[in-house]
């Protein structure tokens, strides 16, 4: 990446209104950037770009109308002194639980929001995005590199998301468009579901401070770093899992007899 200034940035970040979009939206506004805050909750929005000074936009990037709302932005700015020059693509859903307990509704909602939205907005924006200076940023999950019970969609979903990126990495000339993928272990946010909840505490998992992750995916922009993984000993069973899946997979037997208990007792 090119010599890399903030205050040289225009940034799209979605899911901008959730717990973990939020700080990167207030530190990137602290830093100097010029960020669109994209998101479903107008009123949510609204507030936060009015604190922040910044601009939104209520869209559903899930859709058609949505993708190109976007596109539009990307497009009216494109030929000013301030063009966008990178894309979050930090919007995210889970269905935590049984796998056998997932609807099929459930199952689309998970790949179409963490998967096939972030390749449709990058297919659609990479294009339009300064060579050189451009970036894009993809918010996975150490889930897209473990299996782990209870999270049979999101996993499916960070996988692919995981997948996506290194090939796009791979394919991409250097001197083009810097693609980074960044994948934290839990965060302490509202997006964790009671279950999830209940799963970190009985496998002894560690959230962390959205503001702290939200710093680290900041400075690996900054420095141009292709991917990252957030957490001890998260970190180490992603590498394990990649070189000797059956070891970690002789340690869920304990985190799976915990989803059946917890997924038992939150359903009286």
């Amino acid at each position: 990446m090119a010599t890399f200034s903030w205050t040289n940035q225009h940034v799209l970040l979605t899911g901008a209104a959730g717990g973990l979009g939020r700080c990167i939206a207030q530190q990137l506004s602290a830093a100097g950037a010029k960020v669109l805050l994209v998101g479903r909750n107008s009123s949510s929005l609204e507030a936060l770009a009015q604190q922040l000074q910044q601009s939104y936009l209520q869209a559903d990037i899930t859709t058609t109308a949505g993708q190109q709302a976007l596109l539009d932005y990307v497009l009216h700015w494109r030929t000013t002194q301030t063009p966008v020059t990178g894309l979050i693509n930090n919007a995210g859903i889970n269905h935590a639980g049984l796998f056998s307990q997932q609807s099929t509704t459930a199952i689309a909602e998970v790949i179409q929001t963490n998967l096939l939205a972030p390749m449709q907005l990058s297919a659609l924006i990479l294009p339009y995005l300064p060579h050189q200076r451009g970036w894009l940023m993809n918010l996975g999950s150490v889930f897209g590199s473990i299996g782990f019970p209870g999270q049979t969609l999101y996993c499916a979903s960070k996988y692919g998301l995981r997948g996506f990126t290194e090939a796009l990495q791979r394919e991409l000339p250097a001197q083009q468009i810097t693609v980074m993928y960044c994948a934290p272990r839990a965060i302490d946010t509202n997006f964790n579901s009671p279950l999830t909840v209940a799963m970190n505490q009985a496998c002894g998992s560690t959230a962390d401070a959205p503001e702290w992750v939200a710093r680290k995916v900041l400075q690996q922009i900054a420095r141009g770093k292709s991917k990252q993984v957030l957490g001890w000993p998260e970190r180490f069973f992603a590498w394990l899992n990649g070189f000797i899946p059956s070891l970690v997979a002789n340690s869920m037997r304990s985190p799976r007899q915990h989803l059946y208990r917890l997924t038992k007792e939150l359903s009286k």
